[in-house]
C-alpha cells in the first residue's frame, strides 16, 4: 500500500484501488500495443500502406468507440464487474488473432479490421472503468486517483511501444506471435481484476428488479435497457439525444470536447504520414515521435495535473489544458512545413525532426490533462445511474468525430499540405473559448445560487 500510495486515501478505496493497480500492471501492457499511433507505424512499414489504410489505423480507436453508446446502454442496471470482464475478453480475442495474419500487403486491411475490433471492445473496456471509478471512488479524490492508475496503465505500456520499434527494426513479421502474447499478459490481467467489487452494486442490482423501491428512491434512475433495443441504432441515437437536450450544459461541454478533440484528430494521421513518408523515419524513430516522447511527457505531468483537477474542478482544468492541445498544433504545424523542405534543403532535417519532437512532447502535455478530465470529466454533469449513459454519450461522440476528423485531416493534407495544422489550431482555439464561456456561465450561477 505505501508503494501505491493506498495509506493517503480513504480507508473503503484502498482496497478496489490496490487491485486495479495491479490489473494495470498486465492489462497496460495490451493497452498500449493496440493504440493507434503503434499500429499505424506497423501497417505503413510492414503491410507497405498507403495514406488511406494508415489514417483507417490510425482513427480507429476513436472511430471505434462509436459503439460506447452500446457499452453505455448495457451497463445500466447490470452488474459492472462482469461487463467489463466480457468486454475485455472480446478485445483479448481480437488482439491475439493478428497473429494469423498473412504477411501480404493485401492484408493490411485485415490487420485494420482486427485492430479496429479490439479497440471496440476496448472503448467498452473504458465505459465499464469509468463506472467503476464512480462506484468505487469519493469525488473528492477521484481526480488523484484517476491520474495514478492513468500513470500506470501509460508506464507499463511504454517498455512494450519501445519493444516492439526495436523488434520490428530487426524482423517485420514479429508482430505475429507478438500480438498474441501480450493479449495473453492481458487476460492475466482480467483475470487479477475478479477480486475487485463494487461498492453500492447489490443495493442498486435490487433496486433495478424493483420498480415500486425504485421510484421512491430516485424518480431520475432509468431503466435498464433490453439487449434487443441495444441493436437499434435508432433507439440508442435517440436516447442520446434526449440526454444532450435535456442537459444543455452537457451539451455545451460535448460541443467544446468535439472542437478539442477534432483538432487532434485531424492532426494524428498527418503526423504519421510526415513521418514515416516524408521524413522515412525508421520503426524506433516513428514510435519515438508518435507515441514514446508525448506518453513520458504525459508520465511527467499526469501529477500535477490530478491537483490541479482537484482543485479547479473540470470546466476551468479543460480551459488550461486546451492551451496545450493549441500548442502542439503549432509546432507540428512547424515541423510539417520544414520536412516538406528536406528534399531541397537536406540540412533542415534535424530541425524539422526537433521542432515536431516539440510539439509531440506538448501533445504529451495535453494527453496528461485528457487522460483525467476525459475519462471522468461527464461525472461534473451526472449522478448514479446517469453516469454511465452519460459516458456513453461522451465516448460515442468521440467516436463520432473519428469517423469523420482523421479522413478530413487526410483529405486536407492532400490539398494543403502542413496548412492542415492551421485548420487544426482553429478548431483547438475554438473549444478553449467554449470551455471558458461555460466555466464563467457556471460561476455565474453558483454566485446567483448562494
Amino acid at each position: 500500500m505505501d508503494l501505491l500510495a493506498a495509506r493517503s486515501l480513504p480507508y473503503m478505496t484502498r482496497r478496489n484501488y490496490v487491485i486495479e493497480m495491479q490489473h494495470l500492471l498486465l492489462w497496460g501492457m495490451l493497452a498500449g500495443l493496440v493504440e493507434g499511433t503503434v499500429s499505424a507505424v506497423i501497417v505503413s512499414k510492414t503491410f507497405d500502406a498507403g495514406n488511406l489504410l494508415i489514417t483507417v489505423v490510425q482513427a480507429t480507436p476513436a472511430f471505434a468507440n462509436l459503439v460506447s453508446l452500446v457499452w453505455g446502454a448495457l451497463l445500466v442496471g447490470r452488474p459492472k464487474l462482469r461487463v467489463l470482464t466480457l468486454l475485455a475478453a472480446g478485445c483479448i480475442l481480437a488482439t491475439a488473432s493478428v497473429g494469423m495474419t498473412p504477411p501480404t500487403p493485401a492484408a493490411g486491411w485485415l490487420f485494420a479490421a482486427q485492430i479496429a475490433l479490439s479497440r471496440a471492445f476496448m472503448s467498452g473496456v473504458v465505459t465499464s472503468r469509468a463506472s467503476l471509478w464512480n462506484r468505487n471512488y469519493p469525488a473528492s479524490h477521484r481526480g488523484r486517483i484517476t491520474a495514478r492508475l492513468q500513470l500506470v496503465r501509460a508506464l507499463t505500456g511504454l517498455p512494450v511501444i519501445i519493444g516492439t520499434g526495436l523488434l520490428f527494426d530487426f524482423q517485420p513479421l514479429s508482430y505475429r506471435w507478438l500480438y498474441p502474447l501480450v493479449a495473453a499478459l492481458g487476460a492475466a490481467g482480467i483475470l487479477w481484476m475478479q477480486r475487485s467489487h463494487v461498492r453500492g452494486e447489490r443495493r442498486m442490482l435490487a433496486l433495478a428488479q424493483n420498480s415500486a423501491d425504485r421510484a421512491m428512491d430516485d424518480a431520475d434512475r432509468i431503466e435498464p435497457f433490453t439487449l434487443g433495443s441495444l441493436m437499434s441504432p435508432r433507439m440508442l441515437l435517440s436516447r442520446m439525444a434526449e440526454t444532450l437536450l435535456a442537459d444543455p450544459r452537457f451539451a455545451r461541454y460535448c460541443t467544446a470536447q468535439m472542437c478539442i478533440g477534432c483538432a487532434n484528430l485531424m492532426a494524428m494521421p498527418v503526423n504519421t504520414i510526415v513521418l514515416t513518408k516524408v521524413l522515412k523515419l525508421s520503426y524506433t524513430a516513428s514510435n519515438l515521435q508518435t507515441d514514446i516522447l508525448p506518453r513520458i511527457a504525459m508520465l511527467l505531468m499526469l501529477p500535477l495535473w490530478a491537483n490541479l483537477f482537484d482543485r479547479v474542478g473540470v470546466l476551468r482544468f479543460r480551459v488550461l489544458n486546451s492551451l496545450c492541445w493549441s500548442g502542439s498544433m503549432l509546432f507540428c504545424g512547424a515541423g510539417a512545413l520544414l520536412a516538406h523542405q528536406v528534399g531541397d534543403a537536406p540540412g533542415i532535417f534535424p530541425v524539422a525532426v526537433g521542432i515536431y519532437a516539440v510539439g509531440r512532447i506538448i501533445d504529451g502535455l495535453a494527453q496528461g490533462g485528457g487522460a483525467i478530465a476525459w475519462n471522468i470529466g461527464h461525472l461534473h454533469f451526472a449522478r448514479d445511474e446517469r453516469a454511465d449513459l452519460y459516458m456513453g454519450v461522451h465516448v460515442s461522440l468521440t467516436g463520432l468525430r473519428g469517423l469523420v476528423a482523421p479522413f478530413a485531416g487526410a483529405l486536407l493534407y492532400h490539398y494543403i499540405d502542413w496548412l492542415v495544422f492551421v485548420v487544426a489550431f482553429a478548431s483547438a482555439t475554438t473549444g478553449m473559448v467554449l470551455f471558458r464561456r461555460l466555466a464563467r456561465d457556471e460561476r455565474r450561477a453558483t454566485r446567483r445560487s448562494a
